[in-house]
């Protein structure tokens, strides 16, 4: 991301370094020549280098075309479209809107996450789109957004299919590509080469470079597919991480479907109290075995022994039944209550009290 959220993605900038441009002064590699893209170790010799530069090459071209940039606000960052309906995978920092950051910091308070939010989708060409967000995992780093515009083939877009992250070995050779320091007119998304260093259902580490503004964008295998979204940087160069698409898949269809997966539970509040007890047997009738000393209930004139027949106008079968209608009650409700004592049926309105 760039400015308000720069902070979050960008602890140290730098020269863009490893970025693969063919030369056409460069010899093709020997061949037969052929990288396997499962390889963990170092090319040994110059054909194995050229094959290794010739594949991410061809993939770079192939995968540009479905790298986007994501513009949400005043802030800037990446993301890959990864089905042909326009599903774009981004980072959840990219598109969560954040207080105005105090002065002399970077960054401002993340706000409460709300899906539905207008984004503009920078297109490799440079041409802007509609999208709005869905949902998001702030805790993950992981977040998607959905691309409103139709496609330009046939209503369709241009995606990379996303692999099994769970597959990636150390010392893979992989690339990223998305829009270090922002999206820049006539500069289509860099690419960066690099291996993975660790990996883990929830995070993987890698030295591509990456800068402010690379933020959600893709980290690729050298089959040519997804295999992380491009979060945070780390101390230095070679400690970059991605969001696994493993992590993704888990959530898939909560992300889609707009939830803020982590967001803090509100906590509840306890219903209001009665100050009664019944039987142990919760299918029996709401019979009043025991009354709490100088509780609501005792206060409104039920007594031991009487049986709650209606909760206002609900009749009552059950403790169980009983006990539900409680849970949404507040202390200071009014109840009206009506009992069977005896052969006699009373009406009794009872304020709820609070729990001690």
């Amino acid at each position: 991301m760039t400015r308000t959220r720069l902070g979050r993605t960008a602890i140290c900038f730098t020269v863009l370094c490893g970025a693969l441009v063919a030369s056409a002064a460069d010899p093709a590699p020997a061949p037969g020549a052929k990288w396997d893209p499962a390889r963990v170790t170092q090319p040994e010799t110059i054909e194995e280098l050229k094959a290794l530069q010739a594949t991410v090459t061809k993939l770079v071209d192939k995968c540009n075309a479905s790298t986007v940039a994501v513009l949400s606000g005043p802030s800037a960052g990446s993301g890959v479209i990864v089905s042909e309906d326009g599903l774009v995978l981004t980072a959840a920092h990219v598109i969560r809107s954040y207080s105005a950051p105090k002065k002399g910091g970077l960054e401002g308070v993340p706000q409460p996450f709300k899906a539905g939010s207008t984004v503009k989708i920078m297109l490799p060409d440079g041409t802007k789109v509609d999208g709005k967000t869905l949902g998001i995992n702030a805790k993950m780093d992981s977040g998607m957004v959905q691309i409103t515009t139709k496609g330009p083939n046939n209503g369709k877009w241009p995606f990379t299919p996303v692999a099994k992250s769970g597959d990636v070995k150390p010392g893979q050779w992989v690339f990223s590509l998305g829009h270090p320091s922002g999206p820049k007119e006539g500069r289509s998304p860099v690419a960066r080469l690099g291996r993975v260093k660790d990996s883990s259902k929830s995070a993987m580490q890698t030295d591509c470079t990456l800068v402010g503004g690379d933020s959600g964008g893709p980290l690729f295998d050298l089959n040519g597919k997804v295999i992380g979204i491009h979060s945070r940087i780390g101390p230095s160069l070679a400690y970059n991480i991605h969001v696994p698409t493993d992590a993704f898949k888990s959530e898939w269809d909560k992300l889609v479907a707009g939830e803020w997966v982590d967001a803090p539970q509100v906590a509840k509040a306890a219903a209001g109290y009665l100050g009664v007890v019944f039987s142990e047997d919760e299918e029996d009738d709401a019979w009043v075995t025991e009354l709490a000393d100088n509780g609501p209930a005792a206060k409104g004139g039920l007594l031991a022994g009487d049986t709650i027949t209606k909760f206002n106008d609900t009749v009552i079968k059950s403790v169980k039944q009983f006990r539900k209608l409680m849970e949404p009650t507040k202390a200071g409700d009014k109840i009206r209550f009506t009992v069977r004592r005896g052969t006699e049926i009373k009406t009794l309105t009872i304020t709820l009290g609070k729990r001690d």
